[in-house]
């Protein structure tokens, strides 16, 4: 192929490039006129090409643009290869659209063109860009939202937990203020009716005692629900006869159902088990409930406490206690609903049988808790069956050995009763020293009095600074208490100081806290403290006649570091 014939190619091959090619060139004189142009500048800025030809190129970019396009053609000059630039573009009829315009000095000028221009439209770019920012806008600011709605939400929950604190402040104060009159209410009327011979005395004494206990079970009830809301509720599991507290519960009902003329009955199966794992105390109060409520709710006939063993496999064996009675039943409609706080089957039963409606609550809150559930099923005007089921571990498979013998009584006559004249002849030892601190004058000498009642020789004080004084002296004449009852919200100093102090000098006398503060965050308080035990008030002679006995036979002297 002769040199003619090359060129004569590449110019065609040229020719049909520009041709075929979308974007726009344009060769431009040293003045910015167009010497020539390629098709696409009809599709793009809506010039023919000989329209375009004479016009300026300054005709093809947009005013917002024309003073970046000039410093940009001075840049080109000094540059061999020509170097992109974005820029606004205009149309022949006016409209404005994004480019990016190359242009490239030519380096031997001839016929006249002195620039080569090239225009690519970006507008499908830009609005891709423009969505892409939009974007990336929109998440910046649902991060601003995001920061704001968390910084929302820690405010809230801060807000919150002043709340519950306030709450549960709240609680332990009125528990305090609650609990502390009602410890000298009960205490007294006990007193009162073991020195009270008349019938009429006998029975006034009882309504006392028997209205006290409601209120107190309110209380109860309240502190529990409170507990359990705030998340300050634990249970203590530990291996149990349920057998045992089902005696118990029948024990301490019995006489209600008698006096009513109903028939508490028990049945169970061999196969309960001699001991499983929960928290007893727990599983004898929701029994109570619903035995106390079939007592309520039952005018005739009888209740019976259903006891026995059902298994989904051999790993998941079931305890389940069922409280069936004749009583008056439940609307069909109302059975969903007893289980929410503070309600009955009708308005008409608070008026008729009182009650908060809080029993059945807190009762399916705890077996919830100690890992079970309670159902009911009921049949208005025939009675109802409520259900209480617990799942057992595997290991618990130790079964009744005495299987149908054991025998429910109201009363054991083999068995002590504290509450008779036997109480005078309790005594936990040798007058051992008791130190009693306290800021009610009414709770000091009611303990007293429970305290001598024991043999003991009991010191009084009203507050910490009182009891760390006396104790103090009593070290150093080598007449050591055996042991300290601590009230630990008192005036001048708290119980919570004074056991810190004296365990700092490293007094180790067993020390029980007496509290009518009743959560779990207090008992920890109390042990955190230092105290050895705790109590919460009111406490029944028993219970305390059980803890003075649990840490008096150890006699622990107090020992006193001189260095």
């Amino acid at each position: 192929m002769t040199s003619r014939q090359s060129r004569s190619v590449e110019d065609q091959f040229a020719s049909q490039l520009l041709q075929l090619s979308i974007d726009v060139s344009i060769a431009v004189d040293e003045r910015g006129v167009i010497l020539a142009a390629t098709n696409s500048i009809s599709d793009l800025f809506g010039w023919s090409r000989e329209d375009a030809s004479g016009q300026n190129i300054r005709e093809l970019i947009s005013e917002s643009s024309l003073e970046q396009f000039d410093h940009y053609v001075v840049e080109s000059l000094g540059t061999a290869s020509g170097t992109a630039r974005n820029m606004m573009a205009r149309r022949k009829d006016g409209s404005c659209f994004a480019t990016e315009l190359t242009l490239k000095p030519v380096d031997d000028p001839a016929d006249q063109i002195q620039f080569i221009g090239v225009f690519r439209d970006c507008s499908e770019q830009r609005k891709s860009q423009n969505k892409l920012d939009e974007y990336v806008e929109r998440l910046k600011q649902s991060r601003r939202e995001m920061k704001r709605k968390d910084f929302q939400l820690k405010s809230a929950m801060s807000i919150v937990d002043r709340a519950n604190q306030a709450k549960s402040e709240f609680l332990a104060n009125m528990s305090h203020e609650i609990r502390t009159p009602m410890t000298a209410i009960l205490g007294y009327s006990d007193l009162l009716k073991e020195h009270s011979n008349g019938q009429e005395q006998q029975e006034l004494i009882e309504i006392i005692q028997n209205n006290g206990a409601h209120l107190l079970q309110v209380i109860n009830d309240i502190l529990d629900l409170s507990k359990i809301e705030m998340g300050d509720f634990t249970i203590r599991k530990v291996h149990c006869s349920p057998l045992r507290v089902l005696r118990e519960v029948i024990d301490e009902y019995q006489p209600q159902a008698s006096q009513k003329g109903l028939s508490l009955q028990t049945r169970y199966q061999k196969s309960i088990p001699e001991s499983i794992q929960t928290d007893p105390a727990r599983l004898k109060q929701v029994l109570a409930n619903l035995i106390s409520n079939a007592i309520k709710f039952t005018n005739a006939g009888h209740i019976e406490l259903d006891v026995r063993m059902s298994a989904q496999s051999p790993l998941d064996r079931i305890l389940q206690f069922s409280v069936s009675d004749t009583g008056i039943g439940i609307p069909a409609e109302k059975l969903k609903s007893i289980f929410e706080p503070f309600t009955q089957a009708d308005s008409s039963t608070s008026r008729n049988y009182g009650g908060t409606g809080l029993g059945l609550t807190l009762s399916r809150k705890l077996v919830q808790i100690l890992g079970g559930n309670l159902t009911v099923q009921s049949t208005l005007d025939r009675g109802s069956v409520f259900t209480v089921t617990l799942h057992l571990e595997p290991d618990e498979d130790q079964l009744l050995s005495h299987g149908l013998g054991f025998q429910f009584e109201a009363a054991d006559s083999n068995r002590k009763d504290i509450t008779g004249p036997e109480m005078d002849q309790r005594s936990c030892g040798n007058a051992e020293k008791i130190l009693l601190v306290d800021d009610t004058p009414e709770i000091r000498r009611l303990f007293t009095y429970l305290l001598n009642k024991m043999g003991l020789n009991v010191k009084t004080a009203s507050n910490g600074k009182e009891a760390v004084d006396q104790i103090q002296t009593a070290v150093a004449q080598n007449a050591a208490f055996d042991l300290i009852l601590m009230d630990m919200q008192m005036p001048v100093m708290s119980g919570y100081e004074a056991v810190r102090l004296l365990r700092e000098q490293e007094i180790a006398v067993p020390v029980i806290a007496i509290t009518a503060h009743a959560l779990v965050a207090d008992r920890e308080k109390c042990l955190a403290a230092g105290c050895t035990d705790y109590l919460s008030k009111p406490v029944k002679f028993d219970v305390l006649y059980e803890m003075v006995q649990r840490y008096l036979p150890a006699r622990a002297m107090l020992q006193l570091n001189h260095s």
